[in-house]
This record gives C-alpha cells, structure tokens and sequence, in this order.
C-alpha cells in the first residue's frame, strides 16, 4: 500500500497529494483539518458509490464519454498554449504612444469625472480637522495619520483618481461643485463618520484621458493583442502538420 495514502475504499487509494489538490492554500490549521475531514468523508462517499455502480454495471455514455475526452484535451492543449506564449511581452513607450494616436476615440469620456483625495474620519477630531483647514495637501495628511492603510473598498482613503462623478454620493456632488481646483472641502457630516474632499481636477464628458491615464490599459491591451496573434500562428502551425478534412455534407443531412 502506498506510505501516503489516507483513505482507502477496497482497492482505491486517495493520497495525501490529491487531497491537497483540493484545499486552498493559506487558511488557518483548524479550518484547513476541517477542511480536509469534510473532503475525506466526500471522497469515500462518491468512492463507494463509484464502485457499486460499477458493480451493477453502470457505464459512462457516448456522450458523456465524449464529453470527458474533450475536457482532457482541453486541459494538454491549454498546457501546450501556456509553454508557448506564457511569457512577458516587450512593449516599449513608443508602443504605447503609437496606439493611443491612432485609438484616441476610445478613451474619449462617457461622462464627466473628478479627480479627488478622500479622508473618512468616523469620529470627530478638533485636532486634525485644525490641519485639514490649514493645509492644503488633503493627500500628505492621510498618509500622515495611516489612513490610506485602514482603506477598504467601501470606505475608500487617500487619492481616488479618476471617479465617475455621477457614482458618488449627491451631497460628496454638491459640494465638489461648489469647490474650486485643489481645494479642501468642510467636513461633510454623514451616517458613517466626517468625509473630506480635495478636489485636484474635473474633467467633462466629451474629453479626452491624458496619456499617462491610460498608458497601463494600453500595455495591456497591446500585450494580449500580440499573445493573440502568437497563439493564431501556433495553431496556424498544427495545422500545417495535420492532415485535415471536414465532409460538410454529413452535417446535412
């Protein structure tokens, strides 16, 4: 029997590897043993069944037989693909620049935006308000106290970028409409604590994203592009090493 087995249904093992495979990486000791107990008890559970069907005389289908082969030569064919194009591509900085010129219409904006720095504050601070009011660097001032390290998606710290103006709360609008460029707004007093806002830009719909928006979402659309046409010249190449025929007229019938 092998060393590392830890279960066994009549002449079928399940090894200490393949259980592995099927718990997540990470999670704290009790809950991994929890974890593998539960897979343990599934595992026996589908065994014995796998093989009293077998004894009965149960088999896979045609069609799930073809089904199954499909799936394990999708997982080779994946393999192949990844040993041929899973690497880095090059994309220089006149890469980029030539795709922008020639794609600017694509990063035209939809709808206004505003470029904006964020302080939550859940409990009143006379001190810190003191240095919002005097400051003007909304940003050095979060940084300062570690508040862009408390930053959750729902309660968001620090500089904000580029945001969808109509996605914000209606009292965060009103005030940004109000504020001139690179100010610092009063506290805006809500459920969940005193926000701030430094408004650094506003940009209207019909306006064009600065290059240096969106040079990262260029990098990557210019490095699928190439991946795309690696792989087309890969299968391009079986091809051409295959002997391939289709008889059409069988699908009419």
């Amino acid at each position: 029997m092998p060393e590392d087995m830890v279960a066994q249904v009549n002449d079928q093992y399940l090894l200490k590897d393949q259980l592995n495979y099927r718990t997540p990486k990470g999670v704290d000791k009790d809950v991994d043993l929890a974890l593998k107990k539960n897979i343990l008890a599934k595992w026996i559970e589908n065994e014995a069944l796998y093989q009293a069907a077998l004894r009965e005389g149960f088999k896979t289908t045609p069609r799930e037989q073809f089904y199954i082969e499909q799936y394990a030569k999708s997982l080779l064919v994946q393999q192949y693909l990844n040993s041929k194009l899973d690497r880095e591509y090059t994309i220089s900085r006149q890469d980029i620049e030539s795709y922008y010129k020639s794609h600017k219409q694509e990063f035209v904006r939809d709808h206004d935006e505003v470029h904006v720095v964020h302080l939550l504050l859940e409990q009143k601070d006379k001190a810190i308000f003191k240095e919002i009011n005097q400051s003007n660097d909304l940003l050095s001032i979060v940084k300062k106290y570690y508040y862009d390290e408390k930053s959750s998606a729902e309660k968001p710290n620090g500089d904000l970028g580029y945001v969808e103006v109509s996605v914000l709360p209606e009292s965060f609008i009103r005030t940004l409409k109000r504020m001139k460029t690179g100010s610092i707004s009063k506290p805006i007093h809500l459920q969940e604590g005193y926000h701030f806002l430094q408004l650094l830009d506003w940009e209207k719909a019909g306006s064009l994203r600065d290059l240096e928006l969106v040079k990262n979402e260029i990098k990557i659309r210019l490095k699928q592009e190439r991946r795309k046409a690696e792989q087309d010249r890969v299968i391009r190449d079986a091809k051409k090493n295959a002997q391939i025929q289709t008889y059409l007229s069988k699908i009419q019938e």
